[in-house]
C-alpha cells in the first residue's frame, strides 16, 4: 500500500504571478476563482509573510463576498464520501482515505458513501451548498450523526459553519505541510 507524498507550499515572497499564488492557494484551499482572486489582490497590495497570515486574511476576504462567490468558494471542496476520486485534490484524498492504491471497501464503507450520497443530496437540497466539516481524523462514520444534526440548522448558520471548517481545514493542511517538511530537515541531518 501506498501512501501519497503532501505537497510543498512555495514561499509567499515568490508568489508574485496571479498563477503561481493561485496554485499554492489551492493546496490550503480548494480551487475557488473568487478566493484566490481576492488573495493574490491582498497579496499584492501587502506581501504576506506566511501562509498563516494568507489563511487569516482568507477570513475577512470570504466575510466581504456577496452570496454568490461565498457559495463558489464553499462548493469548491469535495463532498464528503465522494466516490469519485478523479475529482479530489491531493489532500482530499488524504482527508478522505483515499490515500492508499486499490484500496479495498467494505460493505459497512459502501454503506456508509452511500448514507453521505443521501446527506450530501439532502443537505444540498435544503441549503444550496455542499456540506462541508472538518474531518479532523475522524472515520466517516462518526461524521454521519453530525451531518443529520446540522440538517437543523439555519442556512445562515451552517454557511457561517462551512466557511469555519473550509479555514480549519486550511490549516490542518498548512500545519501537516510544515511537519513534513520540518521531518525532511530532520531526517537529513
Amino acid at each position: 500500500r501506498l501512501k501519497m507524498e503532501l505537497p510543498t507550499l512555495p514561499p509567499t515572497s515568490s508568489l508574485t504571478s496571479l498563477e503561481d499564488f493561485v496554485n499554492a492557494v489551492s493546496i490550503l484551499f480548494e480551487p475557488a476563482p473568487p478566493l484566490a482572486k481576492a488573495l493574490f489582490e491582498a497579496h499584492q497590495k501587502s506581501a504576506m509573510k506566511d501562509y498563516r497570515t494568507i489563511i487569516s486574511v482568507a477570513k475577512g476576504a470570504i466575510g466581504g463576498m456577496d452570496s454568490e462567490a461565498k457559495l463558489e468558494v464553499i462548493n469548491a471542496h469535495p463532498r464528503i464520501g465522494q466516490k469519485d476520486a478523479s475529482k479530489l485534490s491531493k489532500f482530499s484524498k488524504i482527508e478522505q482515505g483515499m490515500a492508499e492504491e486499490s484500496k479495498v471497501i467494505s460493505v459497512e464503507e459502501q454503506k456508509i458513501l452511500e448514507d453521505f450520497k443521501n446527506l450530501n443530496a439532502d443537505y444540498e437540497k435544503k441549503f444550496g451548498f455542499k456540506f462541508i466539516i472538518f474531518v479532523n481524523g475522524r472515520p466517516k462514520k462518526d461524521l454521519l450523526p453530525i451531518g443529520r444534526k446540522r440538517m437543523k440548522n439555519s442556512r445562515d448558520m451552517e454557511l457561517a459553519t462551512g466557511i469555519k471548517a473550509m479555514l480549519d481545514i486550511a490549516l490542518d493542511r498548512l500545519k501537516k505541510i510544515e511537519q513534513a517538511e520540518k521531518a525532511k530537515k530532520t531526517s537529513r541531518l
